[in-house]
């Protein structure tokens, strides 16, 4: 039985694009890094790309502007300062497939490694507008506080080969701190998509209120890390056949490849679907053929995620408790984590396995980005071995005997 016919496909587009970035020529000296700061919230192009210099036709510099002369001088920095950068100009059918997509149009197109900054999560927002996605990354690149919203991937003309990443695909190695990617939705991967051959690492940020056929928040087709972050609400809809899902589909993150993804003092909490993991799922794909039906006390190493000091709790598949689902695949605990349904089925030292984790909404609980709560009683409290210095707010840890589980460490 074939397996992740669609997801093969997208990746063989991304990887290619991956593989071949577009180049320009650039005038003599453009090929230094620099640092690009936008003075404008409009969406222009850049006058003259070749030149390394942020300028488009009016005199400004726009954020794609930014991008365009970026991609001239690999290694620049983009300074952002607050505002909401919305995307206006819609993605031209005739330009977006193939090794080179038109950065003149649709997503924004990093083709050269980058530093993308901006002034924090709540002042800095990057839409765009439903039009599209928001980045295709195709360079190592580091992008903090920033909102990611408004991002939609969508099938055009080709079958499966634009539907991944509503908020970011990804195909190099992105660093992420202090984000919120919320708002945006896909076929694959709601807010961001991860090919193979990628990695992402996820630090202090929250990741909420995306959507997609498969893999609602978070799609890792390689390794990766989540730290100090929070993945909730988000959700799969209904998404039919979807040949290379057998695996199910995964609310929060869905894990598809062969390299490990590590989760560490984080929250993934209610997160939905219509199969599989409602916060976790992890069932590799790219495999010539598996055998079927796929049963679920399988636990092979052919893929591989480990926990720590995490709280899973709060997940839902069709209305059921479902924190996490594996399929030939392994969930290995290091210790110290919440699940709420049993589901991820721990057993290491300090785990507390089919508990009610005492959690609050999604809010802004101080900090650059929205967080869940632990409530007075929570199990979670003071019941993690070791921890980053700070929470995900910035929040000293720890505030008590010990830390707390999960990304948010409750104060006095």
């Amino acid at each position: 039985m074939k397996v992740s016919a669609i997801p093969a496909a997208l990746a063989a587009v991304l990887l290619a694009s991956a593989a071949h970035p577009a180049t320009s020529a650039a005038a003599p000296g453009a090929a230094d890094p620099t640092e690009f700061t936008v003075d404008t919230t409009s969406d222009a192009v850049d006058a003259d790309p070749s030149d390394g210099r942020c300028r488009t036709a009016s005199g400004t510099c726009s954020l794609r502007a930014a991008v365009m002369a970026a991609n001239a001088r690999p290694g620049s920095t983009i300074t952002l300062p607050p505002g909401r950068y919305r995307l206006t100009i819609p993605p031209d059918p005739r330009l977006i497939i193939g090794d080179n997509p038109d950065p003149t149009t649709g997503d924004l197109n990093v083709d050269a490694p980058i530093t993308i900054q901006g002034t924090g999560a709540r002042s800095t927002v990057i839409d765009a507008n439903r039009l599209d996605r928001v980045f295709r990354l195709r360079a190592d690149t580091h992008m903090s506080d920033v909102t990611i919203t408004g991002g939609r991937a969508v099938q055009r003309e080709l079958p499966f080969t634009d539907t991944g990443g509503g908020g970011i695909a990804n195909g190099r190695h992105l660093t992420l701190r202090r984000v919120a990617v919320t708002g945006n939705s896909a076929g694959y991967g709601g807010g961001i998509f991860n090919v193979p051959d990628s990695h992402l690492d996820l630090m202090e940020s929250t990741v909420s209120g995306n959507a997609a056929g498969e893999a609602g928040g978070i799609r890792f087709d390689d390794s990766g890390t989540v730290t100090n972050s929070t993945i909730a609400d988000n959700r799969v809809t209904d998404p039919g056949d979807r040949p290379g899902s057998l695996g199910g589909y995964g609310g929060g993150i869905d894990i598809r490849g062969l390299g490990t993804v590590r989760i560490l003092n984080s929250t993934i909490t209610r997160n939905s679907s219509t199969d599989g993991g409602g916060g976790i799922n992890i069932a590799p794909a790219y495999l010539d053929s598996l055998p079927a039906p796929i049963p679920d006390i399988v636990d092979l190493p052919l893929g591989r995620m480990t926990l720590r000091n995490s709280v899973v709790a709060g997940n839902t598949v069709d209305g059921v408790p479902a924190d996490c689902k594996k399929a030939f695949a392994t969930i290995a605990s290091q210790g110290n984590n919440l699940d709420g349904d049993g589901s991820c089925r721990l057993t290491a030292v300090g785990d507390l396995p089919s508990r009610a984790p005492l959690i609050g909404p999604l809010a802004d609980n101080g900090g650059p980005t929205d967080t869940v709560a632990l409530l007075p009683g929570s199990p979670a409290l003071d019941a993690a071995d070791g921890c980053p210095a700070t929470d995900q707010r910035g929040v000293a840890r720890p505030q008590g005997a010990a830390c707390d589980i999960g990304a948010y460490e409750r104060t006095p």
